[in-house]
């Protein structure tokens, strides 16, 4: 009997384990932060170490800002932004997700071969392990991507579009009906954990932009109201 006894709680543990490792990890929140999952969708206070699963949506409040991981990854969601985690990459499926508002930072790692892309009403950001961003801003309709590390292919929602290649250290961007993608470069505007003098510039063509101040800190000039997510680079 104790024997049997053991043996139904190694099992409970094992499977406990397995549906543990099909859900990401709230590992950082501040402000408000809602989550709709398929079971009841409906929208509800996301908490710190609250589970995230594929299918699920998570929206932050003005001034919130959450950062999900998961097998390494970790996905960073900017304030006033929607993210819906289509699935949650395995060994035997691919991992996607998608930004209908504001801005995601994604640090993807172990894909163990497997594809992970990253979607806006607009455009599609494909990669195999690499950290970037992702923005679009649904009052002008346009999307915008920066790569931080590695390559990321990015390609118009439009039929027949083709995909260009962003490397680290540069961004591209795309409006709703154009399968044109404009190409930019923030090399020497984004240093480490700075935003230099010149990214000004940049944000006030861009505002969506704003969202990577969360990360980066303006150095020789200021952006106020920006929540800050003090895990970056940690």
């Amino acid at each position: 009997m104790k024997l049997i006894s053991i043996l139904i709680f190694a099992v409970s543990i094992i499977g406990l384990s397995a549906q543990d490792s099909d859900s990401a990890v709230v590992s950082f929140l501040v402000g408000k932060v809602n989550l709709k999952t398929t079971a009841d969708n409906k929208w509800k206070p996301l908490k710190k170490d609250d589970k995230v699963a594929s299918g699920d949506s998570v929206m932050t409040g003005n001034g919130s800002v959450v950062t999900i991981t998961y097998k390494g990854s970790e996905f960073k969601v900017a304030a006033n932004s929607t993210l819906v985690v289509n699935s949650l990459y395995s060994k035997d499926k691919d991992g996607s997700v998608e930004v209908k508002n504001g801005g995601a930072w994604f640090n993807v790692k172990d894909l163990g071969g497997k594809k992970f892309t990253a979607s806006t009403p607009t455009s599609v950001a494909g990669v195999r392990g690499t950290a970037f961003g992702a923005l679009y801003d649904d009052k002008t309709k346009v999307a915008m991507h920066c790569v931080c590390e590695g390559k990321v292919e990015v390609a118009s929602n439009e039929a027949g579009a083709k995909p260009k290649m962003v490397e680290k250290g540069n961004g591209s961007s795309l409006k709703t009906g154009s399968s044109d993608i404009d190409m930019s470069t923030y090399k020497n505007l984004i240093v480490k954990k700075d935003a230099m003098p010149e990214f000004e510039a940049k944000v006030k063509e861009a505002p969506m932009l704003k969202n990577c101040l969360s990360c980066h800190t303006p150095k020789g000039w200021t952006a106020p109201g920006i929540m800050k997510d003090d895990k970056y680079g940690k």
